[in-house]
């Protein structure tokens, strides 16, 4: 390997990888993966996770704090975060890694698949879906429109009802980034200006917190009222920036 920072960069994420017994902080962790997708993958390319998937979110939003770092200074960052961690590395005794060999070039994909998932280990558990087909709730955050539909037709369930977390199901729809089901449930009554229980958020809150454009701009012209303010005294627009919101209210 001719370039010595990519040769630190490589050391340094083959050293942790080979090291699982480390115990960093989560912000650490955190800043880790920022800098190795700088490295690995460029700016962001995917979609800003649910508000209830913690643990991709918090990642996505570490990718996306940094993306705009130049690649050789991402790994500059990179390398300085592992040295200055006091874990046993430092880039003046890089290990004796064959890069080069033969037998790593063939599993270079599974390599580098196992060194990502020890640098964005989160102490935080993902939240698992129920899978529930008869369940509205659990339909509507898998984006099963035609079981939302079903279940709704059958009459079993209010659209505004609420589940254990305070949430309704536009609540979710809107979270999620469902547009389809978005629209299914305000044509089905779905009050557009129904408030979560503990934050007391609408679902325009929610489609902008997640950033899904077009399901904010359909609850907004759709008589959502952007004006409601949550328990922190915040509008919905509060959690955007400008772009977002002009090209939310356009007609």
């Amino acid at each position: 390997m001719d370039d010595p920072l990519e040769e630190q960069f490589t050391s340094a994420y083959t050293f942790l990888n080979n090291h699982p017994e480390i115990n960093l902080s989560n912000e650490i962790k955190l800043k880790l993966y920022g800098y190795y997708k700088v490295v690995t993958t460029g700016k962001v390319d995917t979609a800003k996770p649910s508000l209830w998937e913690i643990r991709a979110r918090a990642k996505w939003d570490a990718w996306k704090e940094v993306e705009n770092t130049p690649t050789e200074e991402a790994m500059q960052m990179y390398v300085e975060i592992v040295e200055k961690a006091n874990v046993g590395w430092n880039r003046d005794q890089l290990d004796d890694i064959a890069i080069e060999d033969e037998t790593k070039e063939k599993n270079k994909e599974n390599t580098q698949q196992e060194r990502m998932k020890y640098v964005s280990t989160m102490s935080y558990e993902e939240e698992e879906d129920d899978d529930d087909e008869n369940d509205i709730f659990s339909c509507t955050k898998k984006g099963d429109t035609a079981a939302v539909n079903k279940i709704l037709d059958s009459g079993e369930i209010d659209v505004n009802a609420k589940d254990d977390q305070g949430l309704t199901l536009l609540h979710w729809a809107s979270d999620r980034g469902y547009l389809e089901i978005v629209k299914l449930l305000i044509e089905k009554g779905a009050d557009v200006n129904i408030l979560s229980d503990e934050e007391k958020e609408t679902p325009l809150h929610y489609s902008c917190i997640s950033e899904h454009l077009d399901c904010a701009r359909y609850l907004y012209h759709h008589g959502a009222n952007s004006l409601i303010k949550n328990s922190e005294d915040l509008i919905a627009f509060d959690y955007c920036d400008a772009q977002f919101k002009e090209e939310v209210i356009k007609e």
